[in-house]
C-alpha cells in the first residue's frame, strides 16, 4: 500500500521497565496531543511499560507508543488535525459525531500515516483500554487483544456523549471511558502496580466543574439512568481520582507528568500551532522522567 506521508519505522525491542511499573492516561480529546509528546521522550529513551491503561484519547494514542513509531502523533498533527475530516462540526451534521472517527481510525492509519498493528500486538505488555457501558454507567476495561481490525474499543472509548454515536461491540453499548474512569488510577492500584507514571492533560490548577446541562443528557439518555448519574457526577469522580494521584505522588509511589502552561484549549481545538506546543511542552516535561526511569534499568 502506497501512504500519502513517510512510513515511520516502528521499534519492538526496546527496556522494559520491572512488574509493577504502570503508565496511567487520561484523555482529552486533542489535548491528548501532550500526552503524545511525553511517549515521544519515552520512545527516544527506549522504555516501555509493562502495564499501560487508559482512557479516550490517552488509549488511542497510546497505540502508536507501543507501536514503537516516533514522531507518529506530531505528522498526525501537522497534516490531519485540521481537516474538517478530523472534527467538525459537518461531521456531526452529517454523521452524528464531532470527531470523524471512520477518518481517525481508518482513514489516516490506512491510507495517510502507518500504524504497525503487527508491531503493536508483537509487544509483550498489558494495555488496558477503559469504556463507559452504558446500560450501567460503570467502566468496562478491554485487554490489548480486544482491540479490533476496526479498532471499535478505542473508538468506543473516546466517543463522548452527546456529540459522538453509542458504539455497540460485543453485545454492550459503549461510550466515552474518560466519563466512568477520567484518570483510570484505581484500576491500576486495582491490578496491583506498585508505581504509576500518570499523565494528565490538564494543568495542576484546573478544578473539574459540574456539567451546565444536565437537564439536557438526563432527557437525551433517558433510557440510560445508570450512564445519566456517572455523566452528572463525572466532576465528582475526577477530582477523587486526581486526589488519588496526587497522594500518591506525595508517598513517592506515583510521579505525575501534566502541562506546566494553563490551557486554554477545549478538547475540540485544532489550531495545529497550538497542538504543536502543546506536543512539545509534552516531550519537554516527558524527558526528566524518561532520564529517572532510565536509572532503574541500569
Amino acid at each position: 500500500m502506497t501512504y500519502t506521508q513517510p512510513v515511520i519505522e516502528g521499534v519492538k525491542y526496546r527496556e522494559m521497565l520491572p512488574p509493577g511499573y504502570a503508565l496511567v492516561l487520561e484523555g482529552g480529546g486533542t489535548r491528548g496531543y501532550f500526552s503524545s509528546g511525553v511517549f515521544e521522550a519515552f520512545m527516544e529513551a527506549g522504555i516501555m511499560f509493562p502495564y499501560v491503561i487508559g482512557v479516550s484519547a490517552g488509549a488511542a494514542n497510546a497505540l502508536s507508543y507501543i507501536s514503537g513509531q516516533r514522531g507518529r502523533g506530531r505528522q498526525i498533527v501537522e497534516h490531519y488535525v485540521g481537516d474538517p475530516r478530523y472534527v467538525s462540526r459537518r461531521n456531526l451534521l452529517r454523521y452524528g459525531s464531532l470527531f470523524g472517527y471512520d477518518f481517525i481510525f481508518d482513514t489516516i492509519p490506512n491510507e495517510h500515516i502507518f500504524w504497525d498493528r503487527a508491531l503493536f500486538e508483537s509487544v509483550d505488555i498489558r494495555f488496558l483500554t477503559g469504556t463507559m457501558d452504558c446500560a450501567t454507567g460503570k467502566t468496562l476495561w478491554f485487554e490489548k487483544k480486544d482491540i479490533g481490525e476496526g479498532l471499535t474499543v478505542t473508538r468506543a472509548s473516546c466517543s463522548i456523549p452527546l456529540i459522538s454515536k453509542i458504539v455497540r461491540y460485543g453485545g454492550h453499548e459503549l461510550l466515552d471511558g474518560g466519563v466512568s474512569d477520567p484518570i483510570p488510577i484505581e484500576k491500576s492500584l486495582a491490578d496491583g502496580n506498585d508505581f504509576h507514571v500518570i499523565v494528565l492533560t490538564q494543568n495542576a490548577a484546573y478544578v473539574k466543574k459540574p456539567i451546565p446541562y444536565g437537564r439536557l443528557i438526563k432527557m437525551v439518555y433517558r433510557k440510560y439512568p445508570g450512564m445519566v448519574e456517572t455523566i452528572l457526577t463525572r466532576h465528582e469522580i475526577y477530582m477523587r481520582q486526581l486526589a488519588l494521584c496526587e497522594q500518591l505522588a506525595r508517598e513517592g509511589r506515583a510521579v505525575i507528568i501534566r502541562p506546566q502552561v494553563p490551557l486554554d484549549s477545549d478538547r475540540t481545538v485544532t489550531d495545529v500551532t497550538r497542538l504543536l506546543a502543546l506536543y512539545d511542552e509534552g516531550y519537554g516535561e516527558g524527558r526528566p522522567v524518561a532520564a529517572r526511569l532510565m536509572e532503574i534499568l541500569r
